[in-house]
């Protein structure tokens, strides 16, 4: 079920188009969550929005007692957390979820807010072991670029209009890649249509692959069902405790 936390902003500022990244004191989740795992987040004594949120960090210190958010203003709960100043406290459900495999040489290929997770999984990783692919419409998309840990030096950009990298969607750099056999494992997160084309691609080189999902969620604790997902076997998962990681074979995307 995770701990709950009373935690407190201590930072925020805005990163790019609609998109801001927040710093929260959060010790004990900060101790005990790991890469792919999310947070349920709320204004603590907040009535309206009702219900949490949920947010993969992008980075996490566990001897500060740091976690970083990077959120998109989608609707009015986000549009509402530009304006928590320093000392705003916050009520935090976490840590929640299944984690990314880490280890061995790792392609990581995300889209949008989904780079997020994919910063803080490269964070726990050895020096040079990641490449990672960040795809965006334009150039003010893939700010990501010069958020990653230092230790990622492989970083490669695709813009649909060709601004920066890549002229084209993300998926196109995969190939590639995948045919060098450097790879142990590719982690992707990010829209349906990028991942199920990620994945695709994967599973054809033999290599695993695991998805995080992003979905609505209600509880966070897998009362509510409104996040679940297709099993490719049948049935259905839960992505707030089945997930939101999963081996691309096991879920539709």
């Amino acid at each position: 079920m995770g701990i709950v936390e009373t935690g407190r902003v201590t930072a925020q500022r805005r990163v790019g188009p609609q998109m801001w990244q927040m710093r929260l004191a959060l010790p004990r989740i900060a101790a005990a969550i790991r890469p792919g795992q999310f947070i349920h987040l709320r204004r603590d004594g907040a009535h309206e929005p009702l219900l949490r949120r949920p947010f993969s960090p992008s980075r996490v210190d566990a001897a500060t007692g740091t976690v970083e958010l990077i959120y998109r203003v989608v609707g009015r709960g986000t549009a509402a957390m530009t304006q928590w100043a320093d000392g705003t406290a916050v009520d935090v459900l976490g840590a929640l979820g299944t984690t990314f495999t880490l280890g061995g040489r790792l392609l990581m290929v995300g889209g949008g807010v989904g780079i997020a997770p994919l910063m803080y999984a490269a964070q726990e990783c050895a020096p040079e072991t990641v490449t990672a692919l960040i795809g965006g419409r334009n150039r003010d998309e893939v700010f990501w670029a010069e958020l990653f840990p230092p230790t990622v030096t492989d970083i490669r950009i695709a813009t649909d209009d060709g601004s920066i990298g890549h002229h084209g969607y993300v998926p196109e750099l995969v190939p590639a890649l995948l045919e060098s056999g450097a790879y142990t494992r590719v982690l992707t997160c990010g829209p349906a249509v990028m991942m199920r084309a990620v994945a695709a691609m994967a599973e054809a080189a033999g290599v695993p692959c695991e998805v995080s999902l992003e979905r609505r969620m209600g509880c966070g604790t897998g009362g509510c069902l409104a996040c679940v997902c297709d099993r490719r076997a049948g049935g259905h998962a839960k992505v707030c405790l089945d997930g939101p990681v999963f081996d691309s074979r096991e879920v539709r995307l």
